[in-house]
């Protein structure tokens, strides 16, 4: 805590639920189609040491919790 919403810098990576290893931002907005235009605005949700802990609507860190957990945080965003 807190938690902040930015936008990518260079070189942005993620500790992926599920996945052994890292991923870059800028790969995973390749992969899910993500317009090149909309990249550079979309929110990245980071903690206070800015580690990537959300990509809303796409991804979500090892840091995620469980479905039988409960949630202590709702985030809600809406586009413009």
């Amino acid at each position: 805590m807190p938690l902040y919403i930015r936008t990518i810098k260079e070189n942005d990576r993620i500790d992926l639920k599920g996945f052994n290893g890292t991923k870059k931002i800028n790969d995973i907005f390749v992969n899910s189609k993500i317009p090149l235009s909309e990249r550079k605005i979309y929110p990245i949700v980071v903690d206070s040491n800015d580690k990537i802990l959300w990509l809303p609507g796409l991804k979500k860190s090892k840091l995620d919790k469980t479905k039988d957990e409960k949630y202590d945080i709702i985030l809600k965003y809406e586009e413009e």
